[in-house]
């Protein structure tokens, strides 16, 4: 009823997704072979496939929600089934379309840091939840905590937030640091991922708080390294650009049929190795 109200000015007959059901693919070339089962098995049915959020030049959805939509009509009915990709699936959960929807309805991705939507909340609110966020996470104790305990990661993230606000800087930093520890372990992220330069920028906070410069300067120092890295790869890819336009000119009065030759030849190339993926992924 609340979509239908804030979408369809109150009509229900125009929601689409009352039976709902997901499925978790491997990457884009099972994502492919899937979509190829569903229109040999029930093409006619089929009412719509949205793929836009997974589209590099397309942004994502509120929160960072991405996925692949099919409609379907059934008994006059339109179902939709969600399809995920793994490597997000790692990060958004079983959870993420709740995210999704808490993002959209209470404008969260307009807070640069997520701590900030704690500001203004009283000591007395912030410790009622960090009593809460204990009580919650009693079945997972942090120094059991491993990198595939992806939900409980999340909530020990969340809680550091209520940490630092909280002035419980020792706590933070105990926290922080086993987070880090995880995510540097974890295949899909490792110590160069931006959530977990992210988590060593509140570890910095901590410690300047805990007044452990030498600690804190030793992590700025790591911030900082990586910052220098990503904008020399930045440089290094606009020079790759610029060189690009400065010499295509002439390559293409030398040789005309160059840039097209190219281009074919690397569609072939894509073409082959999709139909490798996806024998693979079919046999």
């Amino acid at each position: 009823m609340r979509k239908a109200e804030k979408k369809y000015e109150g009509d229900v007959l125009n929601v689409t997704d009352y039976c709902r059901s997901l499925l978790v693919v491997k990457d884009f070339p099972t994502l492919l072979a899937l979509l190829e089962l569903a229109c040999d098995s029930f093409g006619p049915l089929i009412r719509r496939v949205k793929l836009s959020t997974l589209k590099t030049d397309r942004t994502s959805k509120p929160g960072g929600y991405r996925d692949c939509i099919i409609n379907l009509e059934l008994k006059d009915h339109v179902c939709e089934i969600s399809i995920h990709l793994w490597p997000m699936w790692v990060v958004c959960g079983v959870d993420g379309f709740r995210h999704y929807r808490h993002c959209l309805e209470y404008s969260t991705d307009t807070f640069g840091d997520p701590y900030e939507a704690l500001v203004g909340l009283d000591r007395k609110t912030m410790a009622e939840l960090i009593v809460m966020a204990e009580e919650s996470m009693a079945d997972m104790p942090l120094e059991t905590l491993e990198w595939y305990h992806e939900k409980f990661i999340l909530d020990y993230f969340a809680e550091v937030g209520l940490f630092l606000h909280h002035g419980l800087h020792e706590w933070a930093e105990t926290t922080v640091r086993t987070l880090i520890k995880q995510r540097c372990q974890s295949p899909d992220i490792g110590p160069n991922h931006h959530e977990t330069m992210t988590l060593y920028r509140y570890l910095e906070r901590a410690l300047r708080a805990l007044k452990k410069t030498d600690e804190a300067e030793d992590v700025a120092k790591k911030i900082y390294a990586h910052r220098k890295q990503i904008k020399i790869e930045k440089i290094e890819a606009k020079k790759s650009l610029w060189n690009a336009w400065i010499m295509e000119p002439f390559e293409s009065i030398i040789d005309p049929n160059k840039k097209d030759r190219e281009e074919e030849e690397k569609i072939k190339k894509e073409i082959q190795a999709s139909k490798k993926a996806w024998r693979k992924v079919r046999i």
